[in-house]
């Protein structure tokens, strides 16, 4: 769809990518919600079950189960499978129990990724990161600070899990590059599930409870939500530079601290609203980020 707009790759790769962080937020928010309800493998493990059959009914939109097993980069699959459950299991057990994070504080670490993943793509991928958009990223940076009141007072283990997960974050994005338009948009997220209920079975073979009936709305948004962005982000960061993708997971915030304020009681002060503001601003100027045109496949 976004290749039949008059788009280049990083306007097309940025969209996809503000697509997959809205719908994490999303999905962060329903694990929150479910987790005063199940234990962790319960709400991961349905989670990717989800996921995995709503990918599976879009595959012939997405590039078919044949070209998706036929796979000549099994091995970066696993990993970000692996990477996948990381940041699943660790979100959710920062967001899990009594001294749960509230979902400010744990996006005030995540919100780190785009830093550590530009200059980790300098490194490995020896990509150029071009002034405007260190000042971008450094503008959007700016704005979670001041949503957060520059920083954290409290470490807690909640907090070392969230820390945890913002490792994982940044390994997931980097993996997504080499695979290359040989690779169908639905491998992105099947394998990823694959891998995450091959781990969880082993585990929890002997006592898988279905979901409450109440609670399958929730359970299949999530689901849902976590396909399209394993999807759209991996999209986007294998056609767009990693300097203007990554500074997009700025925006997840504003809509984070919506869903905070209208299911969880989280009432936010100016500091946030205004940091709201610039993240915004700064997700609008990279989207209208000039390149020169990539000789990209997607």
């Amino acid at each position: 769809m976004l290749s039949a707009l008059n788009l280049n790759n990083t306007q097309r790769g940025t969209i996809a990518a503000l697509c997959g962080f809205l719908s994490f937020a999303i999905a962060d928010a329903c694990a929150k919600w479910l987790g005063a309800f199940y234990d962790i493998s319960q709400v991961i493990f349905w989670t990717y079950y989800i996921s995995l059959v709503f990918g599976l009914c879009l595959s012939p939109f997405l590039g078919g189960i044949k070209k998706t097993i036929n796979t000549k980069k099994l091995h970066i699959h696993i990993g970000r499978g692996i990477c996948a459950f990381g940041i699943s299991f660790f979100i959710v057990s920062a967001l899990k129990g009594t001294n749960s994070l509230p979902l400010a504080t744990l996006y005030t670490i995540l919100f780190l990724a785009p830093f550590l993943i530009t200059i980790a793509a300098i490194f490995v991928y020896k990509e150029s990161v071009p002034h405007k958009n260190w000042f971008i990223i450094a503008l959007g940076f700016l704005g979670i600070l001041l949503a957060f009141r520059f920083g954290l007072t409290d470490f807690s283990i909640n907090v070392l899990y969230a820390l945890i997960a913002l490792m994982f974050i940044v390994l997931l994005s980097l993996l997504a590059r080499p695979l290359d338009h040989n690779e169908s948009i639905l491998s992105l997220s099947f394998y990823p599930n694959i891998v995450i209920l091959s781990l969880l079975s082993v585990y929890m073979l002997p006592d898988i409870k279905l979901p409450q009936m109440q609670h399958m709305p929730v359970f299949l948004l999530n689901g849902i939500c976590v396909t399209i962005g394993l999807s759209a982000i991996a999209y986007g960061f294998r056609i767009a530079p990693f300097a203007v993708v990554a500074p997009i997971h700025y925006i997840q915030m504003v809509l984070a601290l919506a869903i905070g304020y209208l299911i969880f009681d989280d009432i936010p002060d100016i500091w946030m609203i205004c940091g709201g503001a610039i993240i915004i601003i700064s997700g609008i100027l990279l989207i209208f980020s000039k390149e020169k045109p990539a000789k990209r496949n997607f």
